[in-house]
């Protein structure tokens, strides 16, 4: 498949959802491939132009939720022809003081399933943004509707990511794709993810993907290493 060309322009880096490229490449076929392009759709913030570019990919959005404010937004698309939905959480953003607030409370709690059921400690941060105007709960309900043999991509991008990893925690039929995460629980969480596929993409240069460090609290890493080199290449 051709590559898109690397844009390394503070737009492209601090707004990666004003821009419109999205799916130039027609259908994705590799979840992985479709994940970070729907990690990276997850920016922008108008209905109107998620609409569009998801038709590109000949998906439907279902739901679109936190768009109308800051803090966690996250939407839910269906392919139009398979039997495939796909969640994304958008990353953090400099112009969402929230975001920042929510990086930064590395505090680890106790964490749980939607049924009460222990899953050890996450990022304090993280765990109160997935709580924001009950969002967690509200895809969660929606995944439940979904028929048995529908099969769900949950992705994200840098704090995206870390929320696409405790949603995981809560779905674990579901495959998850991580991209530029940061650390998200302690071990006995890293252990209760046991989607059968969790992978993480760790880009070489990429130093949010080093926090919280490991010696702090407890951190561990979560799910399996894809390791993105100076070349480019994933090793």
């Amino acid at each position: 498949m051709p590559a898109l060309p690397y844009d390394a322009s503070r737009q492209s880096l601090f707004h990666p959802g004003a821009a419109d490229d999205f799916f130039q490449l027609g259908d994705y076929s590799g979840d992985d491939a479709l994940c970070a392009e729907m990690a990276r759709l997850a920016y922008v913030k108008e209905d109107a132009r998620l609409e569009q570019y998801l038709a590109r990919a000949n998906f439907q959005k279902a739901q679109a939720i936190g768009y109308e404010n800051n803090g966690t937004q996250v939407f839910i698309a269906t392919k139009r022809d398979q039997p495939l939905t796909v969640v994304a959480f958008r990353g953090s953003e400099p112009e969402d003081q929230s975001d920042i607030f929510a990086d930064a409370e590395f505090i680890l709690t106790r964490w749980q399933d939607a049924s009460g059921r222990s899953l050890g400690e996450v990022h304090g941060g993280f765990a109160r943004y997935s709580a924001d105007n009950d969002i967690f709960n509200r895809v969660k309900a929606h995944l439940d509707t979904l028929p048995h043999d529908h099969r769900v991509l949950i992705t994200g991008h840098s704090l995206g990511a870390a929320l696409a990893t405790l949603l995981a925690s809560w779905a674990p039929s579901a495959h998850l794709y991580m991209f530029g995460s940061p650390r998200v629980g302690n071990g006995a969480f890293a252990q209760s993810v046991r989607n059968s596929v969790a992978v993480r993409f760790v880009n070489c240069c990429d130093v949010v993907t080093r926090l919280p460090p490991k010696r702090v609290l407890d951190y561990a890493d979560t799910g399996r290493l894809a390791y993105i080199d100076r070349s480019g290449a994933r090793l």
